[in-house]
């Protein structure tokens, strides 16, 4: 269920101009919290938690790598993938899985706790950088407010 929510926040085909980035949170009562990072309509970095779960999934997009969605070994998605966060002076490396997207790019998903300290330095300061894939992404920092908005509704 966490992974299809996820799923809307891939881009799906970029604006011939295209709308600077920003960070937005959505809290609903009835479906699942997220917090993305892109363009409008075009998200780039996705975070998302079903309520009072502690849980986190976390979804990283890429750009496309080619027609058929199997890596240089030969092996058919998903792929093993390991994603590194940091945030403040934390950091943390957990296990996570590549797929290919409708031919848009490369995501990357994992999980990762609430009470993760890389996910605290993110509350409190906003910024946090995710690498998968040898590619960093570093969004400008998010409002410390917005983050933690989202934080308290998942844990």
């Amino acid at each position: 269920m966490r992974i299809a929510a996820l799923l809307a926040l891939v881009p799906a085909v970029a604006a011939a101009q295209p709308l600077p980035a920003t960070w937005s949170v959505d809290t609903p009562k009835d479906a699942p919290a997220t917090l993305i990072y892109g363009p409008p309509g075009a998200p780039s970095l996705g975070f998302a938690c079903v309520r009072k779960t502690g849980q986190i999934t976390v979804r990283l997009a890429d750009h496309k790598a080619g027609e058929v969605w199997i890596n240089g070994a030969g092996i058919a998605e998903p792929w093993p993938a390991s994603v590194a966060f940091a945030s403040a002076d934390a950091a943390a490396t957990l296990r996570g899985q590549a797929h290919g997207t409708d031919g848009a790019g490369t995501a990357v998903t994992t999980e990762i706790s609430t009470a993760a300290p890389v996910m605290k330095g993110f509350g409190k300061t906003g910024a946090i950088a995710l690498t998968a894939l040898s590619e960093t992404a570093t969004p400008v920092p998010a409002k410390p407010g917005m983050v933690r908005k989202f934080l308290g509704v998942c844990d």
